[in-house]
């Protein structure tokens, strides 16, 4: 507690800084965007394919390769939409670690005298002993401090 405490206008600057670069989600919204739209003029596809089968007889091997390809297109364009939604909501939900890490480092007293079950649980993810001498403070923030 002592070094966030000493160090914590530097920390919050970091932190913030950080927040933008790594858990902004502006480039994969427009992302998720366009897959959605590519995603449209893909199942419009599929549907103007099986449409057209019902109204022309034609070679039903050529029309099944050409849906299984249309088909294809469209489900890798899913998976693309679907990855990038999960990213966003799991930047989404590093936001929110962040801003709870921030707001209880803000809130941090200068002078810790007393453990507090609410300060550690807002402020240490886990702890990792690895001797009497290096013990490694894994923050929710991602930090990680050595004592």
């Amino acid at each position: 507690m002592a070094k966030l405490t000493t160090d914590r206008a530097m920390i919050l600057e970091e932190l913030r800084e950080d927040q933008k670069l790594l858990i902004g989600t502006e480039e994969l919204e427009k992302e998720r965007k366009r897959l959605a739209e590519q995603m449209n003029v893909d199942a419009d596809a599929v549907q103007e394919a099986i449409a057209e089968n019902a109204r022309v007889a034609q070679n039903q091997e050529e029309y099944s390769i050409r849906y299984e390809t249309l088909s294809a297109r469209f489900q890798e364009t899913q998976a693309k939409y679907d990855a990038v939604a999960a990213e966003i909501t799991q930047r989404g939900i590093q936001r929110r670690e962040f801003m709870r890490f921030i707001q209880s480092l803000e809130k941090l007293p200068d002078m810790v005298s007393e453990f507090s079950e609410e300060l550690w649980g807002s402020l240490v993810d886990h702890v990792t002993v690895y001797g009497k001498d290096n013990i490694i403070f894994a923050l929710t923030s991602g930090m990680e401090i050595k004592a």
